[in-house]
């Protein structure tokens, strides 16, 4: 009787029934892929041992694998299960209606090396096509199993089988049964194939898509896919119910004093150092040693922790409220009596808070808030400044006045603008209430600011800032009235108003030298520097920049310094001085990653997206783009930056959905006030309507935006949209400042020495842009340039408008022959074929080449044809592996 395949499927999802692919698997299933298509050549049997933790994914690579295979693949697959008593050769009696009549009764009656094994051995070996035999969960196998596969592990050099064997790494130590039998394996026939958890990046992903927060998601799962999976169906903070009960079940298996010492590690938030829990708990080394034999627990050196958070959580919830609170309070106690206890404020907090200790948490909050902002831990200080305001009506109004500005500088940090702003507002009502006159001008001041970063240049942020200096000018000239003067210059230039921005920047600079002020000089000369900096790359503003960053290193100012790297970054990047401006951008973003400067890190890796954008870095841009989707909660601004950047990427790579991305996000900018130097928004949409053959539109949108750039005198935004107008056959106004060369060139009719500037400057879109404009050679050349950046949309324009002047010889696009290549395939087919030699699956090459899964489909049907094969096994059998 011949074995039939077992039905497979891949994990679906319930709400939406759609294949969910496995993600960071692809080398695994090339493994796999690998290992069969030795079989399949004749070289002998293998075995692929595939372990890892439970719930790593180990049945889902099995049953991801089995789908890939064609449907005659002859497959048994069974399993092993945690039975109290095992039922002796369980997973072949679970095959006996798959196998011959005698090997089934040779089964029943029990013998094992004089007549089964033998019986079975022969089957595998008379086989005309490969089998594969999947055994999963062989850390429980019975002691028949483990001899079976132990005989035929051994003979498999002579066998055309696949032995396919998942096994959870934890309680496989050196004593437990299943060592003996992978030990005994011969090295030559044994792939070993372990899955790693899932990464912060990975995770990230699948949690964008869910709407869901990934930095969470990672915490609590640690890259477990079965955690993740259902985190991700259930609402934030809940733990599922099947995570639950998988833990509890693994909780009850053990014994009652590892069950007693797997608790009181529940109440630690990470790791329960052993001196701690020695005064909590007195366990011996057994119930130690259980927890961990048994993957409940792992090892950290001087500390005990559970394998995920989320485990720690389920177990924790199952205390019992009156449980938790008494456990939580005796843990607050042995911390208190620590001799590090001044230096451990916030884990005090954390178990005062659990054990309903308000008192403790009103003296303790504040301090642990302190700590944590030192640290850099913006996002914990904030928590702890709210928890210590929870109960701060009884608080002195000037201390309650400092909490809340406290919690406002910690909440602009992390992006939480309108927090910020309740908070600055509650102090400022608190300092009138007292006639405290420097308060309220601080308060007023930093609120402008807050109003900036929430809702862009307003008359709000104006009048608060004129105000603040309203009221600091009426007391003695202080550095409070320098910041207040530097401010209202950041405003004037984030409003475009240049002469403003240097006049008050001035002012703020003169004054913080006359009082010897470090913050306030640096912020000015910021200012100052950035705003000259936007009409001319003047090598005095730049060393004004540069000073400002020194001071600010110098000082420990973390705000101004990240807003130097910034600004130092960025304004290279407008004068098309890449090489320095990278640099800073990349110090930057370590700075800021340092000192947990969300703010910073994300303005600085939009703008760096854009800089790879204008460079035909791509995939640089998309990586960073990606990073700040997955990684960070960018404010409203930003995500308005956010989404026009990667827009304009996509516009670039030709998604049909791109002038539909650029449309919103330019309506989001608009709703926030975003102004942005390194591009004007208006240049985008022109971009949009010269891909799409529409000069009137060129004309509606770049002309009036040219007009104000002439009016502040930006020569790079002049310049780009002049050049759009040219390129659609339409005059460039009179009056422009001078421009730069690659711009002079190119509307003085001199394309090509245009084109060699933006090459000098490492900018090959607009060097193919620079030839658009020009005659038949200059656009074939232009085609050339944007097919070989795979801008797909301009390089069809530029066609379009050679079939438009009678041009012969038009190349669709990027058609290599075939006949160049021994197997006859194209360019991306030959891509597509590298590809699958690795062993990626579709889902892999797709994203891999930046394409859809159903195109890869396509491709690779198109290459088996060609080839003459039936199936990916068959293309490594014939054509190898990769072995990179």
């Amino acid at each position: 009787m011949a074995p039939t395949r077992r039905a497979c499927r891949v994990r679906r999802d319930a709400a939406a029934d759609t294949v969910v692919q496995l993600l960071e698997r692809d080398a695994q299933l090339g493994q796999l892929t690998r290992a069969l298509a030795e079989v399949d050549a004749g070289r002998g049997g293998r075995c692929a041992l595939v372990s890892g933790e439970a719930g790593i994914g180990k049945t889902s690579l099995v049953q991801a694998f089995l789908a890939g295979l064609p449907v005659e693949t002859s497959v048994l697959q069974c399993g092993c299960e945690a039975l109290f008593t095992p039922r002796p050769l369980g997973p072949l009696l679970d095959l006996a209606a798959q196998l011959p009549p005698s090997i089934e009764q040779a089964l029943h009656q029990g013998l094992t090396y004089t007549g089964l094994f033998p019986a079975l051995l022969g089957f595998f070996r008379d086989a005309a096509r490969p089998r594969i035999l999947v055994v999963e969960d062989v850390h429980w196998a019975d002691a028949g199993t483990l001899d079976l596969l132990r005989y035929l592990g051994r003979r498999l050099q002579d066998l055309p089988l696949l032995m396919l064997m998942t096994h959870r790494d934890e309680p496989v130590d050196a004593e437990h049964p299943l060592r003996q039998v992978i030990g005994a394996l011969p090295p030559a026939t044994t792939q070993r194939i372990a899955l790693p958890r899932l990464s912060c990046e990975g995770v990230a992903a699948l949690a964008r898509a869910a709407n869901r927060d990934g930095a969470s998601i990672w915490r609590r799962s640690g890259g477990n896919p079965f955690c993740v999976a259902e985190l991700l169906a259930v609402p934030d903070d809940a733990v599922p119910a099947t995570v639950r009960d998988a833990v509890l079940a693994e909780l009850a298996r053990v014994g009652l004093a590892a069950r007693d010492l797997a608790r009181w590690v529940s109440l630690f938030p990470g790791r329960a150092e052993r001196a701690v829990l020695s005064a909590l708990v007195q366990a011996d080394g057994a119930a130690v040693d259980e927890c961990l034999r048994t993957g409940l627990l792992v090892d950290l050196g001087g500390a005990l922790a559970f394998r995920h958070e989320i485990a720690r959580t389920a177990v924790h919830d199952s205390l019992g409220a009156h449980r938790r609170r008494e456990g939580h309070a005796a843990l607050h106690a042995v911390l208190s009596a620590q001799p590090e206890a001044q230096t451990d404020v916030a884990r005090r907090v954390h178990h005062a808070e659990a054990a309903g200790l308000d008192t403790a948490v009103n003296a303790l909050a504040p301090e642990a808030a302190r700590q944590a902002a030192a640290a850099g831990d913006h996002r914990e200080a904030a928590r702890l400044y709210g928890l210590a305001l929870r109960d701060a009506e009884g608080l002195e109004p000037g201390a309650r006045a400092d909490l809340l500005e406290a919690q406002a500088r910690e909440c602009l940090l992390i992006n939480r603008h309108r927090a910020s702003i309740w908070c600055l507002e509650q102090a400022l009502a608190i300092h009138r209430s007292r006639d405290d006159r420097r308060r309220i001008g601080i308060a007023l001041r930093d609120l402008a600011r807050l109003h900036w970063y929430e809702l862009g240049s307003s008359p709000t942020t104006d009048r608060l800032a004129r105000e603040a200096i309203s009221v600091l000018e009426a007391l003695p000239p202080g550095p409070d009235l320098a910041l207040a003067y530097s401010s209202l210059s950041h405003l004037c230039l984030v409003g475009e108003d240049m002469a403003g921005a240097q006049a008050w920047g001035l002012r703020a600079i003169e004054l913080a030298e006359s009082l010897d002020d470090p913050q306030a000089l640096c912020h000015g000369l910021n200012n100052v520097g950035a705003a000259r900096l936007r009409g001319h790359a003047d090598p005095a503003a730049f060393g004004r920049l540069e000073r400002s960053l020194a001071l600010a290193l110098q000082y420990g100012l973390v705000q101004d310094a990240a807003r130097a790297y910034n600004n130092l970054f960025i304004l290279h990047v407008v004068h098309h001085d890449f090489a320095p401006g990278l640099r800073y951008a990349a110090e930057g973003i370590a700075f800021c990653e340092a000192h947990g400067l969300d703010v910073f890190n994300v303005r600085i890796r939009i703008r760096r997206a854009f800089a790879n954008i204008v460079m035909g870095a791509w995939p640089a841009a998309q990586a960073d783009l990606e990073h700040v989707a997955q990684a960070h909660r960018p404010s409203p601004m930003e995500s308005a930056t956010l989404d026009f950047v990667g827009a304009l990427l996509a516009l670039r790579r030709g998604d049909a959905e791109a002038p539909r991305r650029l449309s919103a996000a330019v309506v989001a900018m608009a709703q926030h006030r975003v102004e942005i130097w390194f591009i004007s928004v208006a240049a985008a949409q022109a971009e949009a309507a010269w891909i799409a053959g529409d000069p009137d539109r060129v004309e509606e949108v770049a002309r009036p935006a040219l007009a104000h750039f002439q009016a502040i005198g930006d020569r790079w935004r002049c310049g780009e949209l002049a050049a759009w107008l040219v390129r659609c056959g339409r005059p460039a106004p009179g009056g422009l400042p001078e421009l730069p060369l690659p711009y002079r060139l190119e509307l003085a009719g001199r394309r090509r020495e245009a084109a060699r500037e933006w090459e000098r400057l490492g900018c090959p879109y607009a060097h193919a842009l620079a030839l658009a404009g020009g005659d038949e050679a200059d656009l074939h050349e232009a085609q050339a340039g944007f097919e070989r950046l795979g801008a797909v949309s301009a390089a069809e324009r530029v066609r379009t408008l050679l079939r438009e002047r009678g041009a012969r010889g038009v190349r669709r696009g990027p058609q290599p022959r075939t006949r160049d290549d021994p197997l006859g395939l194209t360019a991306r087919e030959r891509q597509i074929f590298e590809l699958a030699r690795e062993g990626l699956s579709n889902a892999g090459i797709a994203g891999r080449l930046h394409r859809s899964e159903r195109t890869v489909e396509h491709h690779v049907a198109a290459v088996l044809h060609k080839l003459g094969v039936g199936s990916r096994v068959e293309l490594l059998a014939r054509h190898g592996g990769s072995r990179n």
